[in-house]
């Protein structure tokens, strides 16, 4: 496992040396201490889950610890804002050229469709387990099921029994997918006189005005949320928005040497952001209770911003700074962390559906089994997962079939 920052050469041989599940586009750099924090958010999304299960969600503030790791998707999706977002924009600051759209499409289809399709039918076929909720195959096929595309039954309205009730977020990510190439054209023919320093603060100031936005939509003007703001990237702006933002930042400051002294003292002690992060969720954890979507929509808009500002904090020493020393390099670039990173995609796939095996509704056990139990399940599957099906598509993210396949047979 490379844990050390790598700039990919054009050639084939890029994707010998990084694992094809995070090999960036060709000639862009990659971030390796993002594979760590991939680690972060799928445990605590398997952790929040066992914790449901297995009974451990309560008042006391252990519960409402637990119950508040649901900021693993806040995580996610400030990872994917930072890292979808930057290859597009990189050229601005004299760095490799934009992705072709095309191509950036097929490559997020090869990332999540193999694998969920994969569980789904697994799902599907297995006696006693369920993916599909009605008979409405097409949309969970599809990854529309929480959109207002149908009027049947989706999974998250039967989450007890439908073992991909999480999926939810990947419907929310496949919108991002689809939105982020005309955010891309639009702010690119907005801003294509401008020097670099203009350009990154109209950047920023899109961004704020779109987040701001999505918070008046959710807070201000609809209640109850419509399902197509609640399903889809509008509801989430914000946080894929804070990381597009370092985003960037991050293009922006490599358009020269010169650093602002906030970054020189994050370069000097990368444990600060991470100790902001960890206050701002205690404090989170000891202020709310252990069910914040119940409570008042105030305190729900302070969860979301909360979630959104940890979660930057906590990516902030992965893409700024000096990403070869401290605390959080040590915790990220850690083999085990960097490993579960590259299979986190299975684990997050595959841990619902083993929770709701062990808990309540299966085998009854305590929140510990439920929680080592399904860590132990949904890792070996997620390894499978990734080395049978991921890991082999993975390697058209970049080449055509044909020569994939002439390849082989010259082997």
């Amino acid at each position: 496992m490379i844990i050390l920052d790598y700039s990919p050469s054009v050639s084939d041989a890029r994707s010998d040396v990084v694992p094809d599940a995070v090999a960036p586009p060709g000639r862009h750099p990659r971030f390796p201490l993002v594979d760590g924090l991939r680690a972060i958010a799928v445990l605590s999304v398997l952790g929040v889950h066992a914790a449901t299960a297995g009974g451990a969600i309560s008042s006391s503030l252990s519960g409402r610890v637990l119950a508040h790791l649901n900021i693993g998707v806040t995580i996610f999706f400030v990872i994917s804002g930072f890292l979808l977002y930057r290859p597009f924009i990189a050229h601005r600051a004299g760095g490799a050229g934009a992705p072709a759209v095309p191509g950036y499409l097929k490559r997020r289809f090869l990332r999540i469709y193999p694998a969920y399709w994969l569980v789904l039918t697994v799902l599907v076929v297995v006696p006693g387990l369920t993916g599909v909720i009605d008979g409405n195959w097409w949309p969970m096929y599809a990854l529309v099921h929480t959109l207002p595309l149908y009027d049947g039954r989706g999974c998250l309205d039967a989450p007890s029994t439908c073992g991909l009730a999480q999926t939810w977020s990947l419907v929310v990510e496949l919108t991002f997918y689809a939105a982020l190439p005309l955010h891309v054209a639009a702010m690119a023919r907005l801003t294509r006189r401008l020097r670099v320093t203009a350009w990154m603060w109209a950047e920023l100031g899109a961004l704020v005005v779109l987040s701001t936005a999505s918070l008046v939509l959710q807070f201000a003007i609809f209640d109850p949320v419509p399902k197509w703001l609640g399903g889809s990237l509008l509801s989430y702006l914000l946080w894929f928005s804070l990381g597009m933002g370092l985003a960037v930042a991050s293009v922006a400051l490599d358009s020269d040497g010169r650093r602002p002294r906030v970054l020189g003292a994050i370069a000097r002690r990368p444990e600060v952001p991470w100790a902001a992060a960890l206050a701002l969720y205690a404090l989170l954890c000891a202020w709310m209770p252990a069910t914040p979507l119940l409570l008042a929509r105030s305190d729900v808009l302070i969860t979301h911003v909360a979630f959104g500002v940890i979660a930057a904090l906590l990516l902030v020493p992965a893409v700024l700074g000096d990403r070869r020393r401290g605390l959080p390099h040590r915790v990220l670039a850690h083999p085990v962390a960097a490993w579960l990173g590259l299979v986190s995609y299975g684990i997050f796939l595959w841990h619902f559906v083993i929770t709701q095996q062990l808990g309540p509704g299966g085998a009854g056990a305590p929140f510990l089994v439920v929680l080592l139990g399904t860590l132990a399940i949904s890792t070996a599957c997620a390894a499978v997962s990734y080395y049978v099906v991921e890991e082999p598509v993975l390697r058209l993210k970049h080449r055509r079939l044909r020569d994939v396949v002439a390849r082989r047979r010259a082997a």
